[in-house]
């Protein structure tokens, strides 16, 4: 008896459960430019299983970077002014960084999708118009969510 080859191409998304919620990866990059890096991060690592992305693993490790990176760069930022490393006005240089992480993050997000979602869609997914929910958070849940009642490192993971 002949064993059956398996042939599998490694980008090839995974059947999920999920699928018929899967987007465009636009929609959650865009969701995390306008409504904060809580809501785009959550809807990217959603999006991961709903796509049956390969690059999952890789995916939401790079969702715990940013949401661990940047209180961490805070940190490291207070850290260094109390002990004199930066002056005050430096530190608001500093703190760019935490910017330059999310951002990073986001569109490293986007291109592993993106491979992914193409794929996905060549071969029959039909992906949900992500621009309601993206307008929804955008405008309502950002004023939901009160991020100046969160504690600042909490506030600099998810803004």
């Amino acid at each position: 008896m002949a064993e059956r080859a398996l042939y599998r191409l490694p980008d090839e998304p995974l059947p999920s459960g999920l699928s018929r919620y899967a987007t465009d990866p636009l929609w959650p990059l865009l969701t995390l430019m306008l409504a904060g890096g809580g809501f785009g991060l959550a809807w990217f690592a959603f999006n991961s299983a709903a796509l049956g992305s390969p690059t999952r693993t890789r995916e939401w490790g790079c969702v715990a970077l940013s949401l661990l990176g940047a209180p961490a760069l805070v940190i490291a930022v207070t850290v260094a002014v109390g002990a004199g490393w930066l002056t005050p006005a430096a530190a608001q240089y500093a703190l760019l960084s935490v910017l330059l992480l999310k951002v990073a993050v986001a569109y490293a997000l986007y291109l592993m999708q993106q491979r992914t979602f193409d794929i996905w869609e060549h071969y029959g997914g039909e992906p949900r118009n992500g621009m309601p929910l993206t307008i929804l958070l955008a405008v309502v849940g950002r004023g939901a969510l009160d991020l100046s009642a969160l504690p600042p490192l909490l506030r600099a993971a998810l803004q």
